[in-house]
């Protein structure tokens, strides 16, 4: 990643994305639409993360892992910190406040058209209004809002699941699914979001996909570049190819076009976060 200042940011990227700080660190092969404002004291951004057209970020602190995506007219209210992971997907003109603190794990997805609070003031406090507070908002590791969902602050676990315009006011359990307004565990009806697979199957499906890769973009012999194990040594790690990981979910990082291009390809069906 480098940290530049502002001029030297905006010169080396081309872009209409402005930010309003000198403390801005950028990876590599990051992507800016027109229109995308940073608002903010401090900004962090990973490899291959993708910003669609008119953003605007105000948290006073921003940060998002590799290979983010984040679509057009979404809206980050602050003032607060925000903490988004890897492999993160923000759907079409979603909202995300930050006033309580909001934090984002790993492989999260939000469709669009959804709102994530954190904090609720509007009331007359010297009048009496007794509703005025913030509290944190935590999204686990691979939880997912399928869309058009309106979300209080909550604790949603790892791998837990919202249907379709679900109303959340209440915490969701790890690898549960909720429906409704409010919405309600309908686990019981429709099973779990996950049934987690073995390292086998895995490291089958993840050849799969490499060869598919492979034929799309004409890599003759994929395996001279890239490596799939269950747990990377220090002499992998320390190599130059790509090496995935399928029992932990991590990969080597290399900086290289082929990984920016081959994160992007797997992307949603395969998650992989750095070592």
């Amino acid at each position: 990643m480098i940290k530049s200042t502002l001029y030297k940011i905006r010169k080396k990227l081309s872009t209409k994305a402005i930010f309003n700080t000198r403390d801005v660190t950028i990876g590599k092969h990051v992507f800016f639409g027109n229109n995308v404002i940073f608002n903010c004291k401090k900004v962090v951004i990973g490899d291959g993360t993708v910003f669609h057209s008119n953003i605007t970020i105000n948290s006073d602190i921003f940060s998002i892992g590799d290979y983010g995506t984040i679509y057009s007219y979404c809206f980050f209210p602050g003032p607060g910190k925000l903490h988004i992971g890897h492999n993160f997907w923000l759907g079409y003109s979603s909202l995300i406040d930050c006033q309580g603190g909001t934090e984002i794990g790993n492989n999260v997805g939000i469709g669009p058209q959804s709102q994530i609070w954190s904090h609720m003031k509007f009331g007359d406090v010297m009048a009496g209004c007794r509703f005025h507070h913030t509290k944190k908002m935590i999204i686990e590791n691979d939880a997912w809002l399928v869309g058009h969902c309106l979300v209080s602050p909550v604790h949603i676990g790892k791998y837990s699941l919202a249907l379709l315009g679900s109303l959340i006011t209440k915490d969701m359990k790890s690898n549960h699914i909720y429906a409704g307004a409010p919405a309600e565990d309908v686990t019981d009806k429709i099973g779990n979001q996950f049934n987690i697979t073995s390292t086998e199957y895995r490291k089958e499906y993840l050849v799969v996909k490499i060869e598919e890769f492979s034929k799309k973009y004409g890599l003759y012999d994929p395996w001279k570049k890239i490596d799939i194990t269950d747990l990377i040594t220090e002499k992998e790690a320390k190599s130059s190819k790509i090496v995935f990981d399928v029992k932990h979910r991590t990969y080597t990082k290399t900086y290289t076009k082929l990984e920016n291009k081959l994160m992007k390809f797997l992307l949603p069906d395969a998650k992989f976060i750095p070592a």
